[in-house]
């Protein structure tokens, strides 16, 4: 194998693909970047099993050949080139790399060990459908603040694409909180439960073309291209909780606030919560809500904030208390759309509904005890 590319295009396909590799994966050959001549180009492959990143660029091939190298070893070399030509060459059981006076080799991993399948094209060109992935990428930024972190529950790591009534509705849950957000533009009907994490990563490659994307969903993986980058999605096996019936069917009352008003408070609460104590949320009056926090290591303080209370026909709500985690809280509003802040309270062990200007979302966070 024998090429010469531009080291600019060499460095984006490199850092999108590294970002996803596994530095310690239970199969060997997964801690490698697979290099491939494809024609007039170049592609380099990575993959965790959860998700295979593929990047092309052009390139002069001399000979045709592929190569699998330690990832963190080719990435920190890209990062550091000079910009110009860089040309790579394989010499046996090493991989040199050359660019005017600069010269390096670098020790090659078998390729015949990496897995075949990640390599393959598993999905059929003419049966893809083309998105515009704003919406969607918008939407698994909202809804992704409640997915659980990885090695977690595989289900709760992962985005439910609900298809129903010509809409998608997305959801997360981690089993405090539960998010969900509507798209109208979602053309795939049997995306099912796709891991968050990766999500993110694809939303990353491609959240900054202003052109529409292919989709292509298969038996067990959803994939997203364009004529440079793909990501390939292993879709999560089991059920969705059924999260529908979590939210309350009834209103006890609601506030009105302002949502920098609310965060600057809440941000302010963290500093004595440590981000894991609860802060107290009182109802003083109608107009007034005062945010608590109590930490017997550090301290305490309170603030109070001008609120607007709707629902007033069920008559005083003065003195009602509730607390919740603040990192929790203020995520969940941190992700709304314009400047104001509803949140719906049902009753004081009953979880609270958090919305903005637009109904399209909506967050579900779960009461905790106070210290």
């Amino acid at each position: 194998m024998k090429f010469k590319i531009k080291t600019s295009d060499l460095k984006n396909m490199v850092s999108t693909v590294s970002r996803i590799i596994d530095p310690r994966p239970a199969t060997p050959s997964l801690q490698g970047i697979y290099i491939r001549t494809l024609g007039s180009g170049v592609e380099v492959v990575g993959s965790d099993l959860d998700i295979v990143i593929k990047a092309k660029s052009s390139a002069d091939v001399e000979i045709e050949g592929e190569a699998l190298i330690n990832s963190r070893v080719l990435t920190d070399i890209v990062r550091k080139l000079p910009k110009g030509d860089v040309v790579f060459s394989d010499i046996g059981s090493e991989l040199r790399v050359e660019q005017n006076k600069l010269n390096f080799t670098l020790r090659k991993l078998d390729e015949k060990t990496y897995p075949e399948a990640l390599l393959k094209e598993n999905y059929e060109n003419e049966k893809s459908l083309e998105i515009d992935p704003i919406e969607l990428f918008e939407s698994l930024k909202k809804v992704g603040i409640a997915a659980s972190p990885e090695g977690g529950r595989p289900i709760l790591t992962g985005v439910y694409f609900n298809n129903e009534n010509e809409k998608t509705e997305l959801a997360a849950t981690d089993s405090y909180r539960l998010a969900t957000h509507d798209i109208t533009s979602f053309p795939i009907k049997d995306a099912g439960i796709l891991s968050f994490r990766s999500l993110n990563e694809t939303a990353k490659i491609f959240e900054q073309t202003d052109d529409k994307i292919s989709i292509n969903s298969t038996e067990r993986e959803l994939h997203f291209y364009d004529s440079k980058f793909s990501a390939s999605i292993r879709k999560l096996e089991g059920n969705f909780p059924e999260y529908r019936n979590l939210f309350p069917k009834e209103t006890l009352f609601s506030i009105e606030v302002n949502k920098n008003t609310i965060l600057e408070a809440l941000d302010r609460a963290t500093v004595v919560a440590e981000g894991f104590i609860p802060v107290k949320l009182e109802v003083v009056d109608s107009g007034t809500l005062k945010i608590t926090t109590i930490n017997k290591d550090i301290g305490g303080g309170n603030e109070e904030v001008s609120i607007k209370t709707l629902g007033l026909e069920v008559g005083d709500v003065s003195g009602f208390t509730m607390s919740f985690n603040p990192n929790y809280l203020m995520q969940g509003i941190e992700v709304l759309d314009g400047d104001t802040v509803y949140m719906r309270f049902s009753g004081n062990e009953k979880p609270v509904v958090v919305q903005g200007e637009h109904e399209t979302f909506k967050y579900l966070l779960m009461p905790v005890r106070p210290s």
